[in-house]
């Protein structure tokens, strides 16, 4: 493995297209939604001005939907196009190379969703986007973070939920070298809010990480356990509930 020549150099001017990219990221969707604006406000406005008011108002919240949901999809789609193929469970490479830039620029992309992708969790639409930037979501999965970090290292199998603040992360940085590896959350398994899973992660059908864990890298939690802590343990075998009545 050998580092890029001029790494610094391409990462100067990446960093400079980048925040270009960045302006047409997040102005590009103010178009259709000042054209919405324009579209309503020609056909429902008034000679009442307290009317008007109300159209305004209702205008604007309409556009702000259609500015989210833009947003996301561009951000979501150029993800999905320039994120590193990860061939088997993980990924190696020297931290100068062009795997590293391609990360980067992904992980910025998903950090420029945050202030909208917060008003969507947990919806079908935050998890239509995830979906678009790569990640494996099942069905009837609940995410209720904007930290799913890395969302083409992620499997979110059926009738998960992923509990508010949880951060995952898909990438590592150690000895010079950037490793990607998959995430895999099996069907049926519960993450506490505040937890954070490490790289290279499995948690097995059915188990539940409590509040504010931490699940360290290349961790194989065993199906229907509880695992709690810093870092994380298991403090029982069985994560069923009996004292829930059918």
């Amino acid at each position: 493995m050998f580092g890029m020549k001029n790494f610094a150099l391409v990462q100067t001017i990446g960093s400079a297209v980048l925040l270009v990219y960045t302006i047409v990221l997040w102005g590009l969707p103010v178009a259709p939604a000042l054209a919405m604006f324009d579209l309503i406000t020609e056909q429902f406005l008034t000679d009442d001005k307290i009317i008007n008011y109300v159209v305004y108002g209702l205008t604007v919240g309409a556009c702000f939907m259609v500015y989210i949901l833009s947003l996301l999809f561009m951000s979501g789609m150029t993800q999905r196009i320039i994120h590193v193929r990860i061939k088997g469970d993980k990924i190696v490479d020297n931290l100068e190379s062009w795997t590293t830039i391609r990360w980067a620029v992904c992980a910025h992309l998903h950090r420029c969703t945050h202030p909208v992708l917060v008003h969507t969790i947990p919806s079908p639409i935050c998890n239509a986007y995830y979906r678009l930037a790569g990640a494996k979501i099942g069905k009837g999965v609940q995410l209720n973070s904007i930290n799913l970090n890395d969302p083409s290292t992620l499997t979110v199998e059926d009738k998960v939920v992923i509990g508010g603040r949880s951060i995952i992360n898909g990438h590592l940085v150690e000895k010079d070298q950037i490793v990607l590896a998959r995430v895999h959350l099996k069907k049926g398994c519960l993450i506490g809010s505040g937890t954070t899973i490490q790289p290279g992660v499995t948690i097995g059908e059915g188990s539940v990480i409590a509040t504010n864990g931490l699940v360290g890298k290349w961790k194989n939690i065993p199906p229907g356990e509880v695992w709690a802590g810093l870092p994380a343990k298991c403090i029982k075998k069985s994560s069923s509930r009996n004292d829930i009545e059918d």
